[in-house]
């Protein structure tokens, strides 16, 4: 069951996703780019532990409306939500994709108590997109005035299984005919329906402005003062986030293990593959005592 709540901080609204799992400690987890609160980017690592999740619309994305806040500046935001939840404690801070750097500032909070990181396909000290020509076409096509109709344009290619097929196939490195097949019914419906939520709002453009190649030093220092266990997963034939990306994360965070998964694409939490990413949370997370 998943319950959407707007959370009144003294910077604005904070939109909510809780996913109830069980009678474990909660997770509190930021979702990558074009990704509100509802968009589901692996809530079942954690639900199926008994975990719930607690999944935030990182600024300009959803219904959170704190202006064009940096990761950075969006925790006293995050910090006043988690109090007025009664989130005293809770297991993990989970970081999706571009959700990286704003688990990341989080993991730097006193006030959130949280003793583990979890970084998933994330988004490191690199230039992202890599080129220069993604990163000026992002603005282009998803930017606030345009994302819209793109996103109308999507959704619309993803309801018949030809155009799910090509919009899957754009974030692997492997040929689409190769893993396709292997996914269930049940995970081209998620597929499905993640293509269909996601919008990019204000908040992709929010987040290209974060990762630009001269912030690079700036998020080293940030990963460097991080002083939680951490754990990182990523793929080498992931075509959204690149897997040196992964890589570099568990070089430069101190207490960081990186686990190399097996999945085919960025979508991680899907398909057969997605049994080594619940076997790298579970062997994370503790058990239950």
């Amino acid at each position: 069951m998943t319950r959407v709540e707007t959370v009144q901080t003294s910077l604005g609204d904070v939109e909510v996703a809780i996913v109830e799992g069980g009678g474990r400690r909660p997770v509190l987890f930021f979702p990558g780019g074009h990704c509100s609160a509802v968009c589901d980017c692996g809530w079942d690592l954690y639900t199926r532990l008994g975990h719930t999740v607690v999944s935030f619309s990182r600024p300009g994305y959803g219904r959170t409306n704190v202006g064009q806040l940096s990761a950075a500046e969006f925790v006293p935001a995050v910090e006043q939500a988690c109090s007025a939840l009664a989130l005293s404690e809770v297991e993990a801070i989970v970081g999706v994709s571009f959700g990286g750097l704003q688990a990341v500032c989080t993991a730097l909070s006193d006030q959130v108590g949280a003793p583990r990181l979890v970084l998933h396909s994330a988004v490191s000290t690199l230039p992202y997109p890599e080129s220069r020509a993604q990163r000026v076409a992002g603005p282009i096509v998803f930017g606030p005035r345009v994302q819209a109709g793109a996103w109308s344009a999507i959704s619309r290619a993803v309801c018949t299984e030809r155009g799910l097929r090509a919009m899957s196939g754009t974030l692997s490195t492997l040929p689409v005919d190769k893993w396709w097949p292997t996914l269930s019914r049940e995970d081209r419906e998620r597929a499905r329906t993640l293509f269909q939520t996601m919008r990019s709002g204000h908040g992709f453009i929010n987040d290209l402005r974060q990762a630009r190649p001269d912030t690079s030093k700036y998020r080293h220092w940030l990963l460097q003062q991080i002083a939680r266990t951490t754990l990182v997963t990523g793929s080498r034939t992931d075509a959204g986030v690149d897997f040196a990306h992964a890589e570099d994360l568990a070089a430069v965070i101190p207490d960081a293990r990186l686990v190399e998964l097996d999945a085919p694409s960025h979508l991680f939490w899907l398909g057969p593959q997605a049994e080594s990413a619940r076997r790298a949370v579970q062997n994370f997370l503790p058990a239950p005592g």
